[in-house]
């Protein structure tokens, strides 16, 4: 059996371990050791719960640029990729645990310096991200704002100082260097979480998707207020985008109604509470969230918004920064939700969130998607993954050496 190292490097919320708490359960039943590295110790009493060791994960704090990320080649500058001397020092760091954990294969989860540091010794490496997190196979990346109207020469600009600290890094390693980002995710595996519909580029092309995972169940049941109506879930945060305006038109909706807001204040509730709307600041299951609403209101989440996809469920999204932001663009052009940009006002929240719960069409676009991807479980996705993953870390037949992706 095998040791596999999953990490996760960048990027919040319980979403990064819910996704891949499930395949680590069903590699342990199968007899392979797994260590985590990941990005906030507050998953620490969870993952020391179920039984797994965990170390956080060597990172470097966001660091101040101008104006907002235009590429992903950006949001690495912004976390010390220009800084060859601290990247050294991180990618040190994450050989450490790597090696201390005697990991036969890297899952990298939104973690392109454990990529970078799998690279450096030679370990196989497979993505276990969204397609937010991996560039697609264009030099240089391309813009992450297709609003926008960004200079080619100005995003080569921002990769060519990425490239500087990788290359670095890897010859200090005696290996050779990348002459493109996107190189880095080129590895043993480089199929993504998702569906092509919710791909966050899409000028992406040809890829391959492993589809949704099944919910790691973090959470009881909703408790439904016994009211008629279409029962409506929210999983929003005190940081999310007009949830203030969100929690004021479910009070004014009326309809049932169950609200996860992990951070909500005792004045909060004290204010939108009501006999047809309950708040709960401990985990939800959404899985049996998803079975049982009619419709949901969250932040575009990936893990939250694809769950209530695959029910069938439309949704209301209002996203707080851009990878919520592009996945709740997809999926409004589905024709299975409404988005309420971040940046604009939230006048029209309540009428959108009475379409959606009333338009027929939402619905049906929900429902489509849904039917499409029913014939491929996710208890099969997790197979797959299982069975990939025991692919990669099998010894190579006598005479074989070990066989790197061009």
């Amino acid at each position: 059996m095998a040791a596999i190292f999953f990490g996760w490097e960048l990027g919040a919320n319980l979403g990064h371990v819910g996704k891949f708490l499930p395949l680590a359960r069903a590699l342990r039943n199968r007899g392979h050791d797994v260590a985590w590295a990941v990005a906030s110790a507050a998953v620490g009493p969870l993952l020391e719960k179920e039984g797994f060791a965990w170390h956080l994960a060597p990172a470097d704090a966001e660091r101040p640029r101008p104006g907002p990320p235009l590429s992903f080649a950006d949001i690495l500058l912004r976390f010390g990729y220009a800084d060859a001397a601290g990247l050294r020092d991180r990618v040190e760091r994450w050989r450490a645990l790597m090696q201390e954990s005697g990991a036969r294969l890297v899952l990298a989860d939104f973690a392109p310096t454990a990529l970078l540091a799998a690279r450096s010794l030679g370990l196989p490496a497979m993505l276990y991200s969204s397609s937010f997190c991996v560039p697609p196979p264009i030099a240089p990346t391309p813009g992450l704002r297709p609003w926008l109207a960004v200079p080619a020469a100005r995003l080569q600009a921002i990769e060519d100082a990425v490239l500087a600290g990788i290359n670095t890094v890897l010859a200090h390693h005696g290996r050779p260097g990348l002459a493109a980002l996107w190189r880095l995710f080129a590895v043993a595996e480089d199929a993504l979480l998702g569906f092509p519909e919710l791909d966050h580029y899409a000028q992406r092309g040809a890829a391959r998707y492993w589809g949704a995972l099944p919910d790691a169940s973090l959470g009881a049941p909703p408790a439904w207020p016994d009211l008629p109506g279409t029962r409506l879930f929210a999983y929003l945060r005190r940081d999310c985008a007009h949830h203030e305006a969100a929690l004021a038109a479910l009070h004014e909706l009326g309809l049932p109604t169950v609200a996860f807001i992990p951070d909500l204040t005792a004045e909060q509730e004290a204010r939108f509470a009501a006999p047809h709307l309950v708040f709960s600041r401990a985990p939800v299951d959404l899985g049996a969230a998803a079975a049982t609403a009619g419709a949901a209101v969250t932040y575009a989440g990936f893990s939250t918004t694809t769950r209530f996809l695959l029910a069938g469920k439309p949704l209301l999204l209002l996203p707080g920064h851009l990878e919520q932001y592009l996945l709740a663009r997809r999926i409004a052009a589905l024709g299975a939700g409404r988005c309420i940009p971040a940046d604009g006002p939230p006048a029209g929240l309540a009428a959108a969130l009475r379409h959606v719960v009333t338009d027929p069409g939402h619905a049906a676009a929900a429902q489509a998607f849904a039917r499409k991807y029913a014939a491929f479980p996710q208890e099969t996705v997790l197979a797959n993954l299982v069975r990939r993953i025991e692919e990669i870390v099998a010894p190579p037949p006598a005479g074989d050496g070990p066989k790197e992706k061009p």
